[in-house]
């Protein structure tokens, strides 16, 4: 009599095997299968079932070529074993297993879930899903049955589950995919499988638990303000789960966040009665959104009453060590209480602090406990945090002034949310709009890529400057609007200057305010010539024929990767004739500063063309090729300042050289549209970006200055 094996087909990619159980097939999972097509390829899981007939053996395997109904398949065994068998079709699973008892289904689903989600990688095929769910229905005769009670967004449902429910990894038997979820107790917030019923597959030998269609369901903010107190048990509950998966989940995160944002915010309290021996305020607690938190607060505590700090939040405490504080000057602190009668403000009242992991959860709001040394507490509650990435970047850059920021306060608190914050405001930047207004040279010789931002005082003078040189007509000129409010204003204005000069323009208009680098970027992206100029929007020529000496020294000197005109101030003096970077007294940072800054136009050392450390990004002449090596302009600075050193400095890092090209003459009404913008001229900005092209460049820097002074003494 012929043996047989069944054949199952699970999904278009994989296939079930069941063979009989023959003498010497103890170790069936080193036996060779080979088919019409040669010797069956890996993986190849095998599992021994126990039927109440017998023992049988099932192989799961994706499927291969030979694997239909009638082809022969031979089996080699240990010990020299080799069974002939003919694949015969079998309409389920029933008729593969030769069985329908429930305990024997429950072990092949246990067998096909953990196979799919380890080493057949099959978790989110849809075919093999539906035969899981299909097999989890017929093996749920003791199945016990969750209930669902909340919808978590868009995606997701609370539920509660059994009573005698177990902690730990759980399968989720969804419609279209299979999901590993690790529950903990109290109710499981599981993907949402609309009107599909589904289930869960326990760990170890549990019972299945049955998840029916849900019927239609509060939010879990809903189930949270009702008055029903099994309602709002299961409200905290839900939230405490949400809160643990949040640590590791992004879409978890993101829906507590929602969460948090939607709650209702206590009013901000202080206590700042003159008459009262001490006082307090938290005035900022921002969350920089990868899990730290800034605080930014001061205390005025005379005669020494505080004994404690404690932070709070929606899920936990944290106990704070004075010492961490970064303290600087609040002078209005000072002059407010200077006549309090139990004594006024230290002149170091104001205090800062970066906590790296404060805010692991998003949380709306923080409080500050005061443990007093009479065994009282009070409480200062800060306001609501949970700010757009951009507004929370600015809110820290703006917490201190300028003149109080100290290197250690900008290393420990400033910096390092910033840095989070910005990375984030940067990677979510839209994809611009663009309008192109006439057609563009076909090889331009030059690509003008004009930020603009806010100003446009200057913008009609350039444009005519632009029209008026006749160099100009074969280079493209680029616009990119940083500020998107101005658009029509700035798209009527530049079609009416084309339709009166005939010169083609293509305007870019950012979807926000990414500062001076995206704006490059987004520019750069439309242009088509081998050689960009940066060009800021109060930049205007004081001659014509002024970009030929740039483009001709780049042609002529190969190693010139950038070169940079001669830029002039109002009244015709040197504004810029090099870029070079000198420290200030007492100061261990670089900053940068023009050569030759404040001195008469024709300055005889302004008048020769030579290799300068850098260039100003107001006028900024780059090959195309050297600026997509380095990979462009750094956006990793706050709005503009220092990217255009930092940019030289990368050039050189790549082998190139910067000229200065004093042939090309300028005008530059200096820091124009940088003065309009609030979150940059009254905020640590400019610091920051001074501290992080410091710390990027700093040993490079004195290597190229003490190049710079042997040279300059030859």
């Amino acid at each position: 009599m012929p043996r047989t094996a069944g054949l199952l087909a699970l999904s278009p990619r994989l296939v079930l095997l069941a063979l009989p159980d023959f003498a010497g097939t103890d170790r069936i999972v080193e036996a060779v299968l080979t088919g019409p097509a040669g010797q069956l390829e890996p993986p190849l899981s095998w599992q021994s079932l126990t039927l109440p007939e017998g023992r049988i053996h099932v192989l799961l395997t994706r499927m291969q070529p030979g694997l239909v109904p009638n082809a022969a398949l031979q089996l080699s065994a240990a010990g020299g074993l080799t069974i002939r068998l003919t694949l015969e079709a079998a309409e389920d699973t029933e008729a593969l297993l030769g069985s329908a008892e429930p305990g024997v289904l429950l072990a092949l689903l246990r067998f096909l879930v953990a196979k799919a989600l380890g080493a057949i990688r099959a978790a989110g095929d849809a075919e093999l899903a539906q035969f899981c769910r299909r097999l989890a229905a017929a093996a749920s005769a003791t199945a016990r049955t969750a209930q669902a009670v909340a919808r978590c967004g868009r995606d997701a449902l609370a539920w509660s589950l059994p009573g005698d429910a177990v902690p730990g990894v759980h399968i989720l038997l969804a419609p279209h995919r299979m999901h590993r979820m690790v529950l903990a107790d109290g109710p499981a917030i599981l993907p949402d499988c609309g009107a599909h019923e589904a289930w869960l597959l326990p760990p170890g030998g549990g019972t299945l638990i049955h998840l029916p269609a849900p019927p239609r369901l509060p939010s879990l903010g809903q189930l949270g303000r009702g008055k029903d107190l099994r309602g709002r048990a299961l409200h905290r509950a839900a939230q405490a789960e949400l809160a643990r998966r949040a640590a590791v989940e992004p879409a978890m995160q993101r829906l507590l966040r929602d969460q948090q944002l939607l709650q209702p915010t206590l009013p901000m309290h202080r206590h700042a009665a003159p008459d009262f021996p001490l006082g307090a305020s938290l005035d900022l607690a921002v969350p920089d959104q990868a899990g730290g938190l800034f605080l930014r607060g001061w205390l005025r505590d005379p005669l020494g009453l505080v004994g404690s700090l404690t932070l709070v939040g929606p899920y936990g405490e944290q106990r704070l060590a004075p010492a961490a504080l970064q303290r600087f000057p609040r002078p209005d602190l000072v002059k407010e209480f200077a006549t309090a009668p139990h004594g006024g403000a230290d002149c170091q009242a104001g205090f800062a602090l970066h906590l790296p992991e404060g805010a692991a959860r998003p949380a709306a709001q923080f409080r500050l406990r005061l443990g007093l040394t009479t065994g009282d507490e009070m409480t200062l509650v800060a306001p609501p945090g949970l700010l757009h990435p951009q507004a929370a970047r600015d809110a820290i850059l703006g917490a201190i002034a300028p003149a109080h920021a100290t290197a250690a306060l900008m290393a420990r608190a400033i910096a390092p949310p910033v840095e989070r914050l910005h990375a984030l405001v940067m990677a979510g930047r839209g994809a611009p709009e663009v309008i192109r207004m006439g057609d563009a040279p076909r090889a331009p010789i030059a690509s003008l890529v004009v930020p603009l931002y806010r100003n446009l005082r200057f913008l009609r003078h350039q444009l005519g400057a632009f029209a008026r040189d006749p160099a100009l007509r074969e280079a493209e000129l680029i616009y990119v609007l940083d500020s998107p409010e101005q658009r029509d204003e700035v798209e009527q204005m530049l079609r009416g200057m084309h339709r009166l000069y005939r010169l083609p323009l293509v305007l870019v208009v950012q979807p926000r305010n990414h500062g001076y680098g995206a704006a490059c970027h987004a520019g750069v992206a439309e242009a088509g010539a081998p050689v960009l100029l940066l060009l800021n929007s109060d930049v205007v020529p004081a001659t014509r024929n002024w970009l030929a000496p740039m483009l001709t020294a780049l042609k002529r000197q190969r190693k010139l990767a950038a070169v940079g005109p001669k830029l002039l101030f109002e009244d015709g003096s040197l504004q810029h004739a090099g870029l070079y970077f000198l420290q200030m007294d007492g100061e261990a940072e670089w900053f940068n500063d023009h050569y030759f800054k404040g001195h008469p136009r024709h300055w005889p050392a302004a008048q020769v063309a030579r290799r300068v450390p850098g260039i100003t990004g107001a006028a900024f002449c780059v090959r195309a090729e050297a600026w997509k090596a380095v990979g462009g302009i750094s956006t990793d600075y706050v709005i503009g300042d220092y990217e255009d050193s930092d940019l030289c400095l990368r050039l050189r890092a790549a082998g190139g050289e910067i000229g200065y090209i004093p042939q090309s003459e300028l005008f530059h009404f200096e820091r124009q549209s940088i003065r309009d913008h609030g979150g940059y001229a009254r905020s640590l900005a400019s610091t920051y970006n001074r501290t992080l092209h410091h710390r990027r460049w700093a040993p490079e820097i004195a290597a190229l200055m003490a190049r710079q002074a042997r040279a300059e003494r030859r």
